[in-house]
C-alpha cells in the first residue's frame, strides 16, 4: 500500500514539476515580450510620432475609474482610443490634438507625446519586476516538487500527516493575495487614483509607500482568517468534499461543532472585507474619484 502511494505521489509531483517549470519559463517570457513590444512602440511614438486631430466622443465610468473616449482618422481609416479622464478634459464633441504612430496609426496619445510622457508611461519597475516575480514564484514551486520527487525516489518515509497544515496553507494563500494586492499598486492608473485620493505626499511620505503600509496593516487580519478557512476546506475535502467555489462555501456553511470557531472567524473576515470595500467606495465618492 505504501509503495503504491509512493508511486502515485512521485507521478503527481513529477507532473506538477513539469507544469510549474514550464510556467516559470513561458509565462514571464510571454509577458516580457509583450511589455517589450509595447515599450518599442511607445519609444517610436515619442521619437517620430505625427500630429493629428481627434474628437472626444464619450465619457464613461467603471467603478472609481473614469475614461474619456476619442475618435480620429488617418488616411481615411477611423481609429478609437480611450484614456484616463484626467488626461483628457472637455465635453463630447470637442476636438484636440493627438500624436499617433505612422506605421501603426491605432496607437495614439492625446497632445504631444514627449520623452517625459514616455518615461511616465513605461513604468519600468513593474514591467521588469512582475515577470521576474512570476519566474521566482513558479520556479520555487517547481523546485519544491523536484525536492519531493527526489526524496520519494531515495526512499524517504511517507508523511503520516498532510504535507502542509491548514495554518501553513492559509498563510501562504494570504501572502499570495497580499502580494497581488501590492503588485497592483505599480500600475500607473492605480497610482493616479491614490494621488487623487490621498495627495502626492501624505504625511510627508511617498503616496505609494503610505498606501502599501496601509494595505499591509488592513490586510493583516486575513493571515488569521485564511488558516481557519483552509482548516474547514481541508477537513471537508478529507471527507470527500469538493474544492470548487460551491464546495468552499459548503465547507464553511456546513462546518460541524468542532469547526464552529473557524466558521465564526471566516464569517467575521467576510464582514470585515465587505466593510473595507464599502468604506473605500464611500471615501472615493466623497473625494470625487
Amino acid at each position: 500500500m505504501d509503495e503504491e502511494k509512493r508511486r502515485r505521489l512521485i507521478t503527481t509531483d513529477s507532473r506538477a514539476r513539469i507544469v510549474f517549470a514550464t510556467m516559470a519559463l513561458v509565462v514571464p517570457l510571454v509577458l516580457a515580450l509583450l511589455f517589450r513590444r509595447q515599450e518599442l512602440r511607445l519609444r517610436a511614438l515619442a521619437d517620430h510620432g505625427r500630429a493629428g486631430t481627434a474628437t472626444l466622443t464619450a465619457v464613461t465610468q467603471q467603478g472609481s475609474a473614469t475614461n474619456a473616449h476619442y475618435r480620429y482618422e488617418v488616411d481615411g481609416v477611423t481609429h478609437t482610443w480611450d484614456v484616463d479622464r484626467n488626461k483628457l478634459p472637455g465635453a463630447p464633441g470637442d476636438t484636440f490634438g493627438i500624436t499617433y504612430l505612422p506605421e501603426d496609426p491605432s496607437l495614439s496619445r492625446p497632445g504631444t507625446y514627449s520623452q517625459a510622457s514616455l518615461d511616465a508611461e513605461l513604468n519600468l519597475p513593474f514591467r521588469h519586476g512582475f515577470p521576474l516575480g512570476l519566474f521566482v514564484l513558479f520556479g520555487s514551486l517547481a523546485a519544491l516538487c523536484h525536492r519531493n520527487v527526489r526524496r520519494l525516489q531515495t526512499g524517504a518515509p511517507l508523511a503520516a500527516k498532510p504535507r502542509i497544515s491548514p495554518e501553513g496553507a492559509g498563510r501562504i494563500l494570504a501572502g499570495l493575495f497580499l502580494g497581488c494586492l501590492l503588485a497592483v499598486n505599480l500600475d500607473p492608473k492605480v497610482r493616479a487614483v491614490h494621488v487623487a485620493a490621498f495627495g502626492p505626499a501624505p504625511l510627508g511620505l511617498s503616496v505609494g509607500l503610505v498606501v502599501a503600509l496601509a494595505e499591509i496593516a488592513l490586510f493583516a487580519p486575513f493571515f488569521w482568517v485564511f488558516p481557519h478557512l483552509m482548516r474547514l476546506v481541508m477537513d471537508r475535502y478529507a471527507q470527500g468534499g469538493s474544492l470548487s467555489k460551491l464546495g468552499i462555501v459548503l465547507a464553511v456553511a456546513q462546518a460541524g461543532p468542532e469547526g464552529r470557531r473557524s466558521r465564526l472567524v471566516v464569517v467575521a473576515g467576510l464582514v470585515y472585507f465587505i466593510a473595507l470595500v464599502a468604506g473605500w467606495i464611500v471615501f472615493a465618492a466623497s473625494r470625487g474619484i
